[in-house]
Formats: C-alpha cells, sequence, structure tokens
C-alpha cells in the first residue's frame, strides 16, 4: 500500500492518524456520524410524489449539501483541513439555496438567471477569442451564438445570484456569517490565509520551511461550521420537504448538539487566539 510520503492524502495509511483524530474531537465527529445517518435515512423518505419544479431542484439541494458534509467529514478525519473547510463552505451554500428554493417563490427563477449569466459570459468569451480566426470551427461558433440568442430571448433581464441576501430572506443570516463566510479565506480559496498551512515557522519567526500533510489546524471551527450546516439541512427537510414525522428526532438531535455546542465553539475560539 503507498504510503503519505508517496501519494499523500489519497494513502489509505492514514488510519491511525484518523483514530486518534476522532479520539481528540470524540464528541463533534460523533454528532457528525449520528446526524449524517439520519440525514441518509430522511434523504430516502423524501415524498416525490406531485411536486413542483422548485421542490424537486429542492430536493437535490439536500443531495448536494449531504454530499459535501460527508466529504467534510472524510477530510477533516484524514488532517486536509482546508479542503475540509472548502467542503463546510460548499455545504452551507448548498443548504442556503436549498431554503430559498423551499420558501422563496422567486429563488428558482434566480437560479435560472445566474446559471444564463455564467453561460452567456462563457460563451461570449469563446466568441470573443475566435473573432477572426480563420482556423476557427464554424459550426461550433454558430451554435454557441445560436445558444446565446436563445438565452438572451428566454432571460431578457437577468439577475445574479447574491448568498448573503438569500441568507437574509431566508432566516439564515447567522448561520451565513458562520458556516459560509467564516470558512472563505483560510480554506475555500487561495488566499495567504490557506497557503500558511503549509509553511513552518522557524526561531526568528519567519517561515523558514514548508509543510504537507494531515493536522488539526481549525479542527474545531471546521467540524461546528459543518455540524450547523447538516442540522440546519435536515430542518429544511423536516419543516418543508414532508418529512415531519422525523421532527420528534430531530429535537433530540439538537438537544445532542445544544450538549457539546458550548465545548465546540470554546475550542473553535481557542483556535483563533479569541
Amino acid at each position: 500500500m503507498p504510503g503519505f510520503d508517496e501519494i499523500g492524502f489519497l494513502s489509505d495509511d492514514l488510519h491511525e492518524w484518523r483514530n486518534a483524530a476522532r479520539r481528540a474531537y470524540a464528541a463533534p465527529f460523533e454528532y457528525s456520524d449520528r446526524a449524517n445517518r439520519m440525514a441518509m435515512r430522511v434523504m430516502k423518505a423524501i415524498p416525490l410524489e406531485d411536486l413542483r419544479e422548485s421542490m424537486v431542484w429542492a430536493i437535490a439541494g439536500f443531495a448536494r449539501a449531504l454530499g459535501a458534509f460527508q466529504g467534510c467529514i472524510l477530510m477533516a478525519e484524514r488532517g486536509a483541513l482546508a479542503e475540509a473547510r472548502s467542503l463546510a463552505r460548499l455545504c452551507a451554500e448548498a443548504v442556503i439555496v436549498t431554503k430559498g428554493l423551499v420558501m422563496l417563490d422567486d429563488t428558482l427563477d434566480l437560479l435560472s438567471e445566474d446559471d444564463a449569466n455564467h453561460d452567456l459570459r462563457v460563451i461570449d468569451r469563446l466568441l470573443e477569442i475566435n473573432q477572426g480566426n480563420a482556423d476557427a470551427d464554424g459550426e461550433q461558433l454558430a451554435r454557441f451564438a445560436a445558444r446565446k440568442a436563445e438565452l438572451e430571448a428566454r432571460f431578457p433581464r437577468r439577475r445574479s445570484l447574491n448568498y448573503r441576501t438569500l441568507a437574509l430572506n431566508t432566516g439564515l443570516e447567522l448561520f451565513y456569517e458562520l458556516a459560509y463566510r467564516y470558512t472563505s479565506g483560510n480554506g475555500a480559496h487561495a488566499t495567504l490565509g490557506a497557503f500558511v498551512r503549509h509553511m513552518r515557522e522557524g526561531i526568528d519567526g519567519e517561515p523558514d520551511g514548508y509543510f504537507f500533510g494531515p493536522d488539526v489546524t481549525d479542527m474545531a471551527s471546521t467540524l461546528l461550521c459543518a455540524n450547523v450546516a447538516v442540522t440546519e439541512l435536515l430542518a429544511i427537510a423536516i419543516d418543508h420537504l414532508g418529512c415531519e414525522a422525523d421532527a420528534a428526532e430531530l429535537t433530540d438531535l439538537r438537544l445532542h448538539w445544544q450538549m457539546i455546542r458550548g465545548d465546540l465553539e470554546a475550542a473553535a475560539a481557542a483556535e483563533n487566539g479569541n
């Protein structure tokens, strides 16, 4: 079996590190496992009959959020914390959009318009690059132009999706700050805050080496964000996707969360020197 020094985080020989991480952060990982099992059951129980289109997309959003949550836990337990935080942020993003789909009538239209904006930007750039290019594929460019005309006719007044606005309009303002914005700078993006994870401070306080390997930097705050997100995701299914029968289980899960949240928040604050 190739070791970490050979293939990095793709190696299967991280089981000892994984077990140590799960022991050190036993309570939040236990909660993650419990919430994940419930989310898998709930997802399979969502009624699929007579759904309006926005609810069809909301169910897909539930699945997207749950997959991101599971990926976050897999990365966190392997010590790939920047990657785990990226997935925690994606989970939070999917939760915000899913709640918008079940609560706000225009969210699906907004998503469609935002998708059209994205496609048009790509098409415009491709047409620009190939303008005057004698070797360009004329048939392909004609298809791009036709697609551009179709999108502009279908979506003459296109809006852009704003996650903060969507969160504000669905009661997720604090969630947005905690689970979406908080994981951005030192995880989800190629920032100095993310790069510094791969530096090691020398005697004089300056970086004197590079590091690539599993570590627990930001483990508490990452698990905090992920667990908040999956709990909110379950609430969406029970409140809006026809899974009311699981309300009592969610109440019990929230009690479990309240029991561990204080310690986890304290550990997350300590990670940031607060």
